[in-house]
């Protein structure tokens, strides 16, 4: 057996040679736009001056990296809150591709990445959505019916635990339309097309954009600027078109339409309408049962893989330089972590690792036992504490179908849970929801209905009814829910009606009578359904924790924080399990992060409480970051900590370690157990399975032997800073994704202190316009979907798009 990744190694990086010029940056000032500043310094200059750009810092002050070959900056640089302005320090220095520190290996990272990107986007047979998103090649992989699904890959230098670099290479799919936009369109049929995002087919050149509106020009009146004169559209595109040019551009009309977006500088540009192809986001119904396509099994993605790295990586071309690249991925040392022991109610213990005086489990088992034990009469749920008063809000129109049928069966499976709440027994409220044509209406009904119900402080369930109308406003409307209903004390989770619709029918009884029921051929979907809105809706809404660990964490608490849409959520887990709380959502005037100031009291308030509580000093005090953490969040934690110091709450030996928790990455580490190239035997590692390079640790959380469709994605975990050592820190997250609450009989990527802060922001954060609610605006509120490619974009590949 021996662990691969998918990371290739380059193989003449000793022999290149790459020099660059460094300058002084002055007035980039360090406030709470600092790093995303520096971002678009990196992102605007590559674009400019077509040659890799970065930042890095020297003596506290930030230096811009320009290779050797590229111009000069401009003089100035306009940036968010200021001008920037670039001195040259007269030095030229020459690039060590084998010397590793983190100044270093930012500028060979950044000079790496745009060298493959600029190569990979010359070759004819690749396109790219925008600059540092996967390349796909330009014959369908699969087509079904009106959909393509292209097939591509995404690409970034990666470092290797040998000190080398390597291109981490993964599979990636997108679905597009088979059929361009219409060659002729009406502003009422552009409608249909408004916002949505198309591949335009510029030439050889595919790029993605998002049609803003419908010209009144045609493709011939439609003119664009070429050198000092004004030329016709579609001789602009003609004209600088790779020869010879692409079938569907040599067969487009004079007259055919034009629209218009907003290419990455926010500049407005035409498009030819019959160039166009709609872009399917996975979510769409029209591509979700082709969905399982892109869920490949490992040795699926591993040959994938191998394909595409000897097909297009094996040597990049980017001027006169050539980087050779492996054919055969690097191998990996193994090593993994133990699961930890869980503690159910009545004291009841289950262990895999041999723990003795408690229940053994295998691994195998593990999953089906700890389901089983949530409803054993001997173990139970952790918390053991009576329901307080709940509420179940139903749809008028579900109350008169299968509503009551719906509540009975959730009522039951509830109880089997959790018997020691003292019996499930939800409040019915039923809430008018016809004719409603927009979210706020029916948002405003719901609210109505407590109103008149004069309904007290409690927890409850609401049952969001799901029509076409509806069907892209689930999201606020959820949201408006759970925050509105904070004002009468009512704290809610909400579902939607879709499944009960699927899985309930109406039936007859031997008098004739009619009755609600569940189908046969659906009833395991309905019971899993059924045990997944216990889990997630009631009982962690009502914060009765499933179990816990019975194996002492590292550190003596951590603390999980997230930022969403200008609200923050913090989770509490200390060191023994037997205290898990979590603060209210807390309001940021930052979208993503936190000042310095909040977080510093929100951790006050947070270890105060913790302290008083502990039987033990908190020394070891850990900060779960889900995303980024900002400069002025470090700051205010260490404030935090120094202010807690002075006052005696905290020791003067405690100390602080800072992580952060990635959710997505524009290319994912993949690790593979090759039993054996030569069968094709190829599997997914085992869970527990870890690996630290330098500051950057992966999980495998999920894997063997929990069955699972697709390739594990390992968890990326990064040590910001702190005193307790990366691999105790790691060892405690992989202990925090064994509490699988949301679904007990399997495995789980992310551990508790950032999965409950998503289950909960998920809803407290999103969007919804307040002020639609409480005033009666006449027109419709509409809400913009947004692209699921959130990845940093990157200039390397920007040219002609613009």
């Amino acid at each position: 057996m021996v662990i691969e990744s998918n990371v290739f190694p380059f193989l003449n990086l000793a022999e290149l040679t790459t020099r660059y010029r460094l300058y002084e940056i002055r007035g980039l000032k360090r406030h709470a736009e600092y790093y995303q500043n520096q971002q678009n310094l990196i992102h605007s200059l590559s674009y400019l001056l077509k040659h890799p750009v970065t930042i890095i810092e020297h003596d506290d002050k930030p230096y811009l990296v320009l290779s050797d070959d590229a111009p000069d900056p401009p003089e100035r640089f306009q940036i968010i809150r200021g001008i920037v302005y670039f001195k040259s320090t007269g030095k030229t220095l020459t690039l060590d591709y084998s010397l590793r520190n983190p100044q270093n290996d930012k500028i060979c990272w950044r000079f790496l990445h745009f060298m493959v990107q600029s190569s990979l986007f010359g070759n004819a047979q690749l396109w790219q959505s925008s600059a540092g998103k996967p390349f796909f090649e330009k014959v369908p992989y699969q087509k079904f019916g009106a959909i393509s699904m292209f097939r591509g890959f995404s690409v970034r230098p990666f470092f290797m635990e040998s000190g080398e670099i390597g291109l981490c290479v993964d599979v990636q799919h997108k679905f597009i339309s088979q059929y361009s936009l219409p060659s002729y369109l009406t502003e009422q049929s552009f409608q249909q097309y408004k916002a949505k995002h198309c591949i335009y087919h510029y030439g050889h050149q595919w790029y993605e954009i998002q049609l803003s509106e419908l010209s009144d020009l045609n493709a011939m009146e439609e003119r664009v600027p070429d050198g000092n004169n004004w030329i016709p559209l579609l001789d602009y595109i003609i004209k600088n078109s790779r020869k010879p040019i692409p079938e569907d551009l040599a067969s487009i009309s004079q007259d055919a339409a034009v629209v218009h977006y907003f290419n990455n500088q926010n500049q407005d540009r035409a498009a030819i309408a019959a160039l166009c192809y709609l872009v399917y986001d996975t979510t769409d119904p029209a591509v979700q049962k082709y969905h399982s396509h892109t869920i490949l099994k490992p040795e699926t993605r591993y040959y994938a893989i191998n394909q595409l790295v000897e097909k297009y990586l094996q040597e990049i071309k980017f001027g006169n330089i050539k980087l050779k690249v492996a054919c055969i991925p690097e191998q990996v040392s193994q090593k993994k972590f133990t699961l930890p022991d869980y503690r159910f109610g009545n004291n009841y213990c289950l262990s895999v690792r041999g723990t003795e005086g408690v229940t053994q489990v295998t691994l195998e088992q593990l999953g089906r036992k700890r389901l089983e034990l949530l409803s054993s009469p001997n173990a139970g749920v952790y918390v053991q504490e009576p329901f307080d008063r709940q509420y179940f809000l139903l749809p008028q129109t579900v109350g008169e179908s299968f509503g009551s049928e719906f509540v009975q069966d959730l009522t039951k499976t509830i109880n089997q849970i959790y018997p020691a709440g003292g019996g499930y027994k939800p409040q019915i409220i039923y809430y008018p929801d016809r004719g409603f044509r927009t979210y706020i209406e029916q948002g405003r009904a719901i609210l109505k209905t407590v109103e008149e119900q004069q309904l007290q402080p409690g927890y409850g369930v609401v049952m969001l009814n799901c029509t076409p109308t509806f069907a892209r406003q689930h999201d606020p409307l959820a949201a408006l829910v759970v925050r509105e209903l904070k004002h009468y004390d009512l704290y809610v989770a909400t579902i939607h009606s879709k499944t009960g619709k699927d899985c309930y029918e109406l039936k007859y009884d031997k008098n004739g009578q009619p009755f609600y029921a569940a189908r046969p051929q659906k009833r395991g979907k309905l019971l899993g359904y059924l045990r997944a809105v216990a889990l997630n809706k009631v009982l962690l809404t009502n914060e009765r924790w499933p179990f816990v660990l019975n194996t002492p964490l590292h550190a003596d608490v951590i603390i999980g924080i997230d930022v969403k849409h200008h609200t923050a959520g913090y989770i509490v887990y200390n060191k023994d399990g037997s205290r898990i709380w979590t603060l209210p959502p807390v309001t940021s005037k930052q979208q993503e992060q936190l000042s310095k100031e909040q977080i510093t009291a929100c951790l006050i308030k947070i270890l105060t409480e913790e302290a008083e509580q502990a039987n033990y000093p908190l020394l070891n005090i850990v900060i779960h970051r889900d995303g980024r953490e900002y400069d002025c969040e470090i700051e205010g934690a260490r404030q935090a900590i120094a202010v807690l110091k002075t006052q005696g709450i905290l020791l003067e030996d405690a100390n602080l370690t800072i992580l952060e928790i990635s959710k997505s990455a524009p290319t994912s580490l993949r690790l593979f157990d090759v039993i054996s190239k030569k069968d094709e035997n190829i599997n997914n590692p085992s869970i527990g399975f870890y690996r630290i390079i330098n500051n950057d640790g992966y999980l495998c959380a999920t894997g063997q032997p929990f069955s699972k469709q697709g390739t594990v994605k390992p968890l990326h975990v990064r040590y910001v800073e702190g005193t307790l050592s990366f691999e105790l820190c790691l060892e405690d997250i992989y202990y925090l994704t064994a509490l699988t609450w949301t679904k007990p009989d399997d495995c789980s990527r992310y551990p508790i202190t950032t999965k409950l802060n998503d289950r909960r922001l998920s809803e407290d954060a999103s969007e919804y316009d307040e002020d639609a609610l409480r005033f009666d605006f006449s027109e419709d509120i509409e809400f913009e979907t947004m692209s699921d490619e959130n990845a940093d974009s990157d200039p390397a590949s920007e040219e002609i798009r613009s």
